[in-house]
């Protein structure tokens, strides 16, 4: 067993018995681990026990096998050093920070690290727990997420001729924008607005950062196979806020 420490936040939690839990860690300098954390909810006379929560930060201590196969990690210490608090202080703060965990979890590869992404995503939570507004800190944590791991698409031209106007749709299976004239012979392909596409290609500064969103959110459930489980939430919440029509936040 090797033993590490390192600067963590909790990405997903499951009780496992009634006093341990399985964690899913996104740290900085390992990438995500996936621990078993035994007795950590056993409380003492001197200290009340809860577990460990989602979007705990703190520092870590794992033992993990030299191989680290698929086979659980031991978490041997937790010592929390933040707790955002305004996360769970209006609901559109809260489905944020499950959003930018789900995703992390689901396009990041065990043990495999990448201490700027991690970076971006405790300044995601951060912005997110003191927020009017979601879409902003996640459109940009959404593309902090893609170039970390090598697959941030093209928007500056057409992904099939190299156009670079009349960009109208988008095709995640060619990863990137597509042109008027190329679209119609692509069978997956997603119309984008023009200050949408401007706004991802650095064209112009966006009116709103629901587009964007949207649009990174389309490649990123196509990378997942699933669409993930709070953008929905997020986007209903967003129309319902606003008074705007149901197909309004759509790219």
């Amino acid at each position: 067993m090797a033993l590490v420490t390192d600067s963590a936040v909790v990405l997903r939690r499951l009780d496992y018995s009634e006093t341990s839990q399985i964690i899913v860690l996104m740290t900085r300098d390992h990438g995500k681990v996936r621990a078993i954390a035994k007795g950590i909810k056993r409380g003492t006379k001197k200290r009340f026990a809860t577990g460990m929560d989602l979007f705990d930060i703190g520092t870590a201590g794992i033992n993990a096998k030299e191989e680290r196969s698929e086979s659980l990690a031991l978490l041997t210490e937790w010592k929390q050093t933040r707790a955002l608090s305004g996360l769970r202080e209006a609901l559109h703060r809260l489905h944020g920070a499950q959003y930018a965990v789900e995703i992390t979890g689901g396009l990041t590869e065990d043990w495999d690290p990448h201490p700027e992404l991690f970076d971006a995503l405790i300044l995601a939570l951060t912005e997110l727990a003191d927020s009017d507004e979601p879409f902003e800190s996640l459109a940009s944590y959404q593309r902090r997420l893609l170039e970390s791991i090598g697959s941030l698409p093209r928007f500056d031209a057409c992904v099939l001729c190299g156009r670079l106007d009349e960009l109208t749709h988008f095709s995640s299976f060619e990863g990137g924008m597509i042109c008027r004239t190329c679209e119609p012979e692509q069978a997956e392909k997603h119309e984008v607005s023009k200050p949408t596409w401007a706004a991802l290609a650095g064209r112009a500064e966006p009116a709103s950062h629901v587009g964007p969103f949207s649009l990174m959110n389309y490649h990123i459930a196509h990378m997942l196979g699933k669409q993930p489980l709070l953008a929905g939430k997020l986007l209903s919440g967003h129309r319902r806020a606003n008074g705007t029509p149901p197909d309004a936040a759509r790219p």
